[in-house]
Formats: C-alpha cells, sequence, structure tokens
C-alpha cells in the first residue's frame, strides 16, 4: 500500500482515466488512504482528480466519508465540485446541507439560492441558522428560505437588527409582496420608525391581504398607523370591506364622528365592526348591527348593556314576526323591559300604520292580553294618529273583554 500511495500522488505523470478506473480495484479503505495522500502531496494539482474518483465510488466509499476527508482539508472547493455532481439526485439532508455550506465557502451564491429554491431534503431551521452566521453580502439566499418555511418575522428582525434594510424592501418589493403583513409587524417588534413602515405598506401597493395587514397592526395596538393609506385607497375608490372595517375602527377608538360613518358608509362589514364596538360603545355596536340587520348580534348587544329602547325601537322597524317571537318568548329574562319601552317610546314615535299592525299581531301571536291592552291603550287613547283608527279600537275592546272586563265600558265611554 505504501508503494501504491507514493506512486498515485503523482497524477500529472499518469493517465487519469486509468487512474480513476484503478481505484476500481481498491478497497474502500485503500481507496480512501490513496485519496487522502493525493490531497495531502498536493491538493491544487490532485483536486480534481480526486473529485472525479470520489464522484464516481461515493456509494461505496459512502457519502459521508468522503465529506469528511474533504473537510479534513478544509477543501470547500472539493466539497462543492463533490456535492454538486450527486445532490440533484440525493435525497439527503446532510449532503443539501454541505454543498450549500460549501457553495457559501467558495462564494458560488446563485447556486445557493438555486439549492434554497428547489430542494425539498433540506433541514430548514439549521439552513436558515446558517445562513444568518455565514453573513453573506448577499442575503437572497436567506430570503428565499424563510420565504419559503414561514420564518419572515425571524427574518425581518434579523435584517432590520443588521442594518439590512434594503433586503427587507426587496423581499416586499420583488420576493413575496403577500408577505408585507407580517413584515410590518415584525418591523413594529423592532420599534421601526412609522415613517419607514407607512413607505413601505405605499411601495408595495394593493399586492397583500388588508385583512392580514389591519390584524398584525391591530394586534400590536398601531392601527392609526394605517389612517393615511386606508382613507387613500378610499379616496382612489377602493369598496373592499377589510380597508372600510380598519377605517371604522379608527375611527372608532379616535371618537371622529364614527357613529356617522357607521350610519353612511356601506362597504363596512356590519358584524365585524358591531363586534368591534360591543366593548368599546354598546351603542355604536347597535348601529352597526342596525345597519346591516344583524338581528341575533343586535338583541344581544341590546339585552347586555339595557339598550332596550334601541331594541324596541328596531323591532318596530324591522317587522319580522320571526323576530318578535323570539323577544316575547316568555323564555326571555328581558321581555318585560323590552315591552315597556315598546309601549312607551318605540309605537309613539311611528306613524307608518305598517309598523302598528305587525306589533299588534306580534303580540296577538304570543298571546299576551294584558300587554296587549297596554299596547292598545298607548295608541288609541293617548292623542296619537291612530286615535281615531275603528279597527284598533274594537281591538282594545275584545281583548279587554277577554282580559280585563271591568274596563270595558270605560273604554266604550
Amino acid at each position: 500500500m505504501y508503494d501504491i500511495k507514493r506512486a498515485v500522488v503523482h497524477t500529472h505523470l499518469l493517465n487519469l482515466e486509468w487512474l480513476v478506473g484503478y481505484f476500481g480495484t481498491l478497497s474502500v479503505e485503500d481507496s480512501l488512504e490513496c485519496l487522502k495522500a493525493m490531497l495531502q502531496a498536493n491538493i491544487r494539482q490532485n483536486l480534481q482528480i480526486c473529485v472525479q474518483i470520489a464522484t464516481k465510488y461515493h456509494e461505496q466509499l459512502t457519502t459521508k466519508a468522503l465529506i469528511d476527508l474533504f473537510e479534513s482539508f478544509k477543501s470547500y472547493e472539493g466539497l462543492f465540485y463533490f456535492l454538486g455532481s450527486i445532490v440533484n439526485f440525493s435525497q439527503d439532508q446532510e449532503v443539501h446541507f454541505k454543498y450549500i455550506q460549501a457553495a457559501c465557502k467558495t462564494g458560488q451564491i446563485k447556486e445557493v439560492e438555486r439549492i434554497c429554491r428547489e430542494s425539498n431534503c433540506y433541514n430548514a431551521e439549521r439552513v436558515k441558522n446558517f445562513l444568518k452566521e455565514a453573513k453573506l453580502t448577499d442575503q437572497l439566499p436567506l430570503i428565499i428560505v424563510c420565504d419559503r418555511f414561514d420564518f419572515v418575522h425571524d427574518l425581518v428582525l434579523y435584517l432590520y437588527r443588521n442594518s439590512l434594510q434594503k433586503y427587507i424592501e426587496i423581499y416586499v418589493q420583488k420576493v413575496n409582496p403577500s408577505r408585507l403583513p407580517v413584515v410590518i409587524g415584525g418591523l413594529l417588534d423592532v420599534d421601526c420608525s412609522e415613517d419607514i413602515i407607512k413607505n413601505l405598506i405605499l411601495v408595495v401597493r394593493g399586492q397583500f391581504s388588508t385583512d392580514e395587514l389591519v390584524e398584525e397592526v391591530e394586534k400590536r395596538n398601531r392601527l392609526k398607523l394605517l389612517l393615511p393609506w386606508l382613507e387613500s385607497r378610499v379616496h382612489e375608490g377602493c369598496v373592499e370591506p377589510a380597508t372600510h372595517n380598519a377605517l371604522a375602527k379608527i375611527y372608532i377608538d379616535s371618537n371622529n364622528n364614527a357613529e356617522r360613518f357607521l350610519k353612511e358608509n356601506q362597504f363596512y362589514d356590519s358584524r365585524v365592526v358591531g363586534k368591534y364596538c360591543e366593548k368599546r360603545d354598546p351603542h355604536l355596536a347597535y348601529v352597526a348591527y342596525e345597519r346591516g340587520q344583524c338581528d341575533r348580534e343586535l338583541i344581544n348587544v341590546c339585552n347586555e348593556n339595557s339598550l332596550f329602547k334601541s331594541e324596541a325601537r328596531y323591532l318596530v322597524r324591522r317587522r319580522d314576526p320571526e323576530l318578535w317571537a323570539e323577544v316575547l318568548n316568555e323564555s326571555n329574562p328581558f321581555k318585560r323591559p323590552l315591552i315597556d319601552q315598546v309601549v312607551q317610546t318605540a309605537l309613539s314615535e311611528t306613524q307608518d300604520p305598517e309598523d302598528i299592525s305587525v306589533t299588534v299581531k306580534a303580540f296577538m301571536t304570543a298571546d299576551l292580553p294584558n300587554e296587549l291592552i297596554e299596547l292598545l291603550e298607548k295608541i288609541v287613547l293617548d292623542s296619537s294618529v291612530f286615535s281615531d283608527h275603528r279597527n284598533l279600537q274594537n281591538l282594545l275592546i275584545l281583548t279587554a273583554i277577554k282580559a280585563d272586563r271591568s274596563r270595558v265600558m270605560e273604554y266604550i265611554n
């Protein structure tokens, strides 16, 4: 073996094709010994032939042993060429990682980008950490890995803290504009200047989800930051509900003509905005729910906040027999205060006979004769536009005959 090793190191004197074939006759151990000797003797002269031999016999010699061999000489060039010849056919995570490592060390950044983009055989966390530590002059490989494997927040923190903000712009403008919301969230977490954030949103126009952007900013209590951008979108004619929802939330929080906005704006989502208002201002929640005819939500918010006058007005105007049946049901614990407001306020304010008709029918269907008498007394006996309404007068007398005969003569007189 000593003589073989002494001979093979002089590759410049040998037929290289013969030499590659000769390695096929050696044992695994002897082959590795000879390769080691060749690299030790003259790495510059012998590297390419060692790579050829390693490539041809890597299955027999094992990829791990060959990686260890090149690494023992810190030959990243050898690793790059050797692994480059097998990486596209290998499923081995270690091969892909070591290839990325070798490509970085030898300045083959385009190849690093390619593998990071195309390979499905590397550990993303490990590669991400390596690329951060490598501090490459081009951050695109790191951007590709973080974008593919959802490390965007981590990416933003790293780039910002290392004064690499230009790569944040490259990412959201050229690589993946749809990830702008997560990027903005990350920038807010590192207390980035509001002007930088606003500018970033403006340069990535309309290629991301407004809902996601609002969510990222809202959960950090910085929604107002979006006001100029949102108002400019509305000015341009944007009718997207997410944009108008966000504007509504800002106006509500800043007490800036919120009620007028909720009544006049056609494009916000009543359920979303109403829910947002419930704990902040129940009356505004009522306004939003009323505008969208969100019956269940409106009744709940009125019950929870004793807004029975508003609820009564809504029910009278809504004219929905099923909704009336629900609120007049015996199981509704808020039935009595609601009826009081229907009698005292809601009916006396309306001049529409259909409002009266549906309400009266609802009380009759619910079999509430005493409450119906209260209702009819308010309509017929108090001076109102319906005081002379014959059918209502007759109904009052008939109901009294069934429920309270002592009052019949009083009504007739």
